[in-house]
C-alpha cells in the first residue's frame, strides 16, 4: 500500500510528513544537527523532512532551545577546526611529473586574521579607536556623527 499524498504549499507530501515527531526523531534529529550544522543533512538522517522539523522547532519551546544548543556546538567545532589550520597548518601533497614528491604544510594568514578580528575585535577588529584626537583617520566614521564628536569636544 502506497502512503497517501496530500497537495500542499511545498508540493506532493505524503501523510506521515504531517505527523507528530517523536522523541527517537527528536534525538537523532538534534545529535546530526550538532556534528553537521546542517539542517537538511540532520532531517535526513533522522527521517523527517526539513519543513517538519521546523515545524516541530516552532511547536516545542525545548526542542528549539536543544536546537540552538546543537547548532552552538556544531559551531564550537568548526571554529577549533579553523583554529587548527590557522595554527598547525593543513598538509597538502605535492606533485612533480604527475607523481606525488612530498607534503607541504599550508598555513592561511587570512583564516588566522579572521579568527583574531571575532576573538579580540578591540584589538585586531576593524574600528579604529577615536580616544586620540589627534590621529586624524576618521573617514570610517558617519560624517554627522563626526561632526557632532568635534562640536562637542569645542564646547568643552
Amino acid at each position: 500500500m502506497t502512503p497517501q499524498r496530500f497537495i500542499g504549499r511545498g508540493g506532493v507530501r505524503t501523510r506521515s510528513e504531517y505527523l507528530p515527531v517523536n522523541s527517537k526523531q527528536r534525538l537523532a534529529f538534534l545529535r546530526a544537527l550538532a556534528t553537521s550544522g546542517n539542517v537538511t543533512r540532520a532531517a535526513r538522517e533522522a527521517g523527517v523532512s526539513r519543513s517538519r522539523a521546523y515545524t516541530e522547532r516552532r511547536r516545542n519551546a525545548r526542542f528549539a532551545r536543544l536546537w540552538g544548543d546543537a547548532v552552538s556546538k556544531a559551531l564550537d567545532r568548526l571554529e577549533d577546526e579553523m583554529m587548527s589550520r590557522a595554527i598547525e597548518g593543513v598538509d597538502k601533497p605535492m606533485f612533480y611529473a604527475g607523481k606525488p614528491c612530498g607534503v607541504v604544510t599550508s598555513y592561511s594568514d587570512s583564516l588566522g586574521m579572521f579568527l583574531l578580528k571575532a576573538r579580540r575585535p578591540e584589538r585586531y577588529g576593524d574600528k579604529v579607536s577615536t580616544d586620540n584626537a589627534d590621529s586624524g583617520n576618521y573617514a570610517h566614521l558617519d560624517p554627522r556623527a563626526e561632526l557632532m564628536r568635534r562640536l562637542e569636544a569645542l564646547e568643552a
